[in-house]
């Protein structure tokens, strides 16, 4: 059976990996171990899971041509992504991030790439239009553009088509004209942080249930170890966290939400979803490297099998 194809807009970087035994004071110094580096970014990440669990992956991003966006895409390539779409601006600095590693926590350092623009031809508009989803959070969304048409517009077309719009609002959160935004959302991830911050001292149903008023399907949010909770108009959903020992939880997010998404389009429910994504992140997080969890659906199935009581 062809899978559907789904378009993923934002980042890849080459991650540079160092490992401490405590993260130093202000104006301290500390001696790091450096790991060796391996290719990452939010979004690259989830489109890898997507398309080693089987869908049709088309990545957007813009890159300079240097020798580290040359790695980077092949790598992609390699585990599957399509990245014919990607936008070229030599102005842009190379794209890395610095992960710190702490005993089971990382911190992760973003370098500015510098403005601008995702500019679509209309052929590209047409593929986004056509896709099962659309994934991205709003800040790499902003920057597209196809013609006359700015962001909102190319979103609302999207929508219009069927494309279902998912961000991952995991570090990405909204703050000014959140509204407007989520009002041209379908799906939206949170983790326990980001979704503290945005409801704002309201109960987790109460904030859920205010942004499901503004036609949001579905408010996701992952809690770490003690799994997700998952709310719709339909009903609220929950799935904990599986046993495992952690290496390295980076990526832990992205497979989480790629994994549900996967499980949406093989027409799966929400708590499958759940439950399903909970396993593929138990992998992730069980192995160094933010693309631990781009294993094939049947090694999730298998973990899925170990689900806790």
């Amino acid at each position: 059976m062809t899978q559907p194809t789904c378009v993923y807009i934002g980042d890849v970087a080459l991650d540079e990996y160092y490992r401490l035994n405590e993260w130093p004071a202000l104006n301290d110094k500390a001696n790091v171990d450096a790991l060796p580096p391996v290719p990452g970014g939010m979004i690259a990440n989830a489109a890898c899971v997507a398309a080693a669990l089987g869908l049709d992956v088309r990545f957007v991003s813009a890159l300079n041509r240097g020798s580290i966006t040359q790695t980077l895409l092949a790598d992609l390539n390699q585990s599957g992504v399509d990245t014919a779409m990607t936008v070229y601006d030599d102005s842009l600095a190379d794209s890395k991030t610095m992960i710190f590693l702490v005993g089971s926590e990382h911190t992760i350092f973003i370098p500015r790439l510098g403005p601008f623009t995702l500019d679509l031809t209309p052929q590209q508009l047409e593929v986004l239009a056509s896709a099962a989803f659309i994934y991205s959070t709003p800040t790499e969304m902003k920057h597209v553009r196809c013609g006359e048409m700015d962001s909102d517009a190319v979103i609302d077309y999207c929508r219009a088509r069927g494309a279902r719009l998912v961000y991952d609002l995991d570090v990405d959160y909204l703050r000014d004209g959140s509204e407007a935004h989520f009002k041209r959302l379908d799906i939206a991830f949170f983790n326990r942080v980001g979704f503290d911050r945005i409801r704002q001292g309201l109960d987790m149903q109460t904030a859920a249930d205010h942004l499901l008023s503004f036609g949001l399907e579905t408010v996701v949010v992952t809690l770490a170890e003690d799994g997700c909770v998952v709310y719709s108009r339909g009903g609220t959903y929950t799935s904990p966290a599986y046993p495992v020992e952690v290496v390295d939880v980076t990526g832990a997010g992205d497979t989480f939400c790629s994994s549900f998404m996967f499980a949406l389009s093989e027409g799966k429910d929400l708590q499958y979803a759940a439950d399903f994504a909970n396993a593929a992140a138990s992998i992730c997080i069980g192995k160094l490297g933010a693309r631990a969890g781009a294993v094939p659906a049947a090694e999730v199935q298998a973990r899925m099998r170990l689900k806790p009581a």
